[in-house]
C-alpha cells in the first residue's frame, strides 16, 4: 500500500520532561490537534507506557470518527511512538525530544506516517502525494506552534 510522510519541528522554551508530560497525555490533544475538539482519554487505565490505548474522536468533514492509538514506544523526555489500531486512518507517530540549552529548551520532533487503507486510497495518495505531503509538513507545523504556546503558558 502507499503512504506519505510529514515531518516538523520546532523548539519550546520548556525542559523535554515537561513537553513530553503534556503532549503525550491524550486530554490535552484538543489543544493542539487539529478536528480533535474534545480531549482524548486513555482506554481501561491506561498510561503512557508501551502497550497502553488511548481515544480521540477525529473530525473529518461531517462525520466523527472514534480513533485509537497504541503506545508503541515511550521514554520520557525522549520518545513517544503511537500507531492506531482501531479507525479509519491508519496512520503511525514519532515524536523525538531534544532537550537543548542545557535543558532548558526542547526541540520537538513530530514524523507522521499516513498510510492508505484500500486500494482507492493508494490511488489517491500516488496521484497527490507530492500536494498532500506538502499539507500534512504545513499542518503538523502548525499543530507544533499550539503545543509550543498552550506549553509556555505553563
Amino acid at each position: 500500500m502507499a503512504n506519505i510522510v510529514g515531518e516538523a519541528a520546532l523548539s519550546i522554551d520548556k525542559p523535554a520532561d515537561v513537553v513530553w508530560d503534556w503532549v503525550v497525555d491524550p486530554a490535552n490533544m484538543h489543544l493542539w490537534v487539529h478536528d480533535v475538539d474534545e480531549p482524548g482519554s486513555w482506554v481501561d487505565d491506561g498510561s503512557a507506557a508501551s502497550g497502553s490505548k488511548y481515544r480521540i474522536d477525529y473530525k473529518y468533514g461531517r462525520k466523527t470518527n472514534e480513533i485509537i492509538f497504541e503506545v508503541m514506544a515511550a521514554e520520557r523526555g525522549k520518545s513517544f511512538v503511537v500507531d492506531t489500531v482501531a479507525g479509519p486512518y491508519p496512520i503511525l507517530v514519532r515524536y523525538g525530544f531534544a532537550s537543548t540549552r542545557g535543558g532548558a529548551k526542547t526541540e520537538l520532533t513530530i514524523n507522521m506516517n499516513a498510510r492508505s487503507d484500500s486500494w482507492f486510497t493508494a490511488v489517491l495518495f500516488v496521484l497527490t502525494g507530492w500536494f498532500a505531503k506538502w499539507f500534512m509538513k504545513r499542518r503538523l507545523r502548525s499543530e507544533l506552534e499550539d503545543v509550543k504556546r498552550e506549553i509556555e503558558k505553563l
